[in-house]
């Protein structure tokens, strides 16, 4: 069987501020490739680059050093953002705010609002249609955020610490809804987060980056060897779940010795 062809494929990538008190090298010589349908994961201490790989690979910013190319694709995929933020408007409804961007970009047809509600059906939060972001918990708040993004199609979605405003329980609950939904739908997702456990708990692969600048120490695969994805709550108390915590720390410490 031909190796599987790479959806993402990052070769080389660098990245340093320019400011007028100096420069800031916030990542150095990154590589790595995703693979269709895969969810990974990206930690590493604080300061060390990790929204920076995001905001590349979105095109905030401009590549500098390396390249970013989509082996499987034709082209650029349409790509999702999902910030810490839900940054749901409070004077619109919840059905009104899944559909900003498809009224924005002029695609507010028959077929996208279909699929809005059939989403909107599948994930539980049809019956609140007609609610608004103050009525709902930070939970719902963040599936209708989600769901807001899946709206427009995209194929490939970066995640930035989508649930750390929540409390412990919501965010058990809704990491492991959101991992399911992505899944589901069959899209390339990479997330950011500080929570080594939560990473551990849905992604599929874990790259672990060293401190500013950031750089790839090593990729550790996530397999609990079920016939299923485990919940987060089931994957925290199998017996796998705690060497790969004290992989993954072993690697992080590195910087300190």
């Amino acid at each position: 069987m031909p190796p599987k062809k790479a959806f993402l494929s990052v070769r080389g990538l660098s990245h340093t501020y320019h400011t007028v008190s100096g420069e800031t090298k916030a990542l150095a010589d990154i590589h790595f490739d995703l693979f269709p349908g895969e969810f990974a994961a990206v930690v590493g201490p604080s300061g060390c680059g990790k929204s920076t790989l995001l905001d590349l690979l979105a095109g905030f910013i401009p590549v500098q050093t390396g390249y970013i190319t989509y082996p499987s694709a034709s082209g650029r995929p349409s790509i999702g953002y999902m910030l810490q933020k839900d940054h749901l408007l409070e004077y619109r409804t919840i059905y009104k705010n899944i559909i900003l961007g498809l009224e924005i970009q002029h695609l507010l047809t028959t077929e996208n609002v279909n699929y809005v509600r059939r989403l909107m059906e599948q994930y539980d939060i049809a019956d609140f249609a007609d609610a608004y972001p103050r009525e709902l918990s930070g939970g719902m708040r963040q599936r209708a955020a989600l769901i807001r993004t899946l709206s427009m199609h995209p194929n490939f979605l970066l995640l930035d610490e989508p649930f750390s405003a929540l409390d412990y329980q919501t965010r058990l609950d809704v990491s492991g809804d959101i991992g399911n939904i992505i899944r589901d739908q069959q899209i390339t997702a990479l997330l950011v987060t500080h929570d080594l456990s939560e990473a551990i708990s849905i992604a599929d692969r874990i790259l672990i980056l060293g401190k500013r600048p950031g750089s790839i120490r090593s990729i550790l695969p996530i397999d609990f060897e079920t016939t299923s994805r485990p919940s987060p709550q089931e994957a925290r108390l199998h017996p796998k779940f705690q060497k790969y915590f004290d992989q993954i720390w072993k690697e992080l410490k590195r910087d300190e010795e």
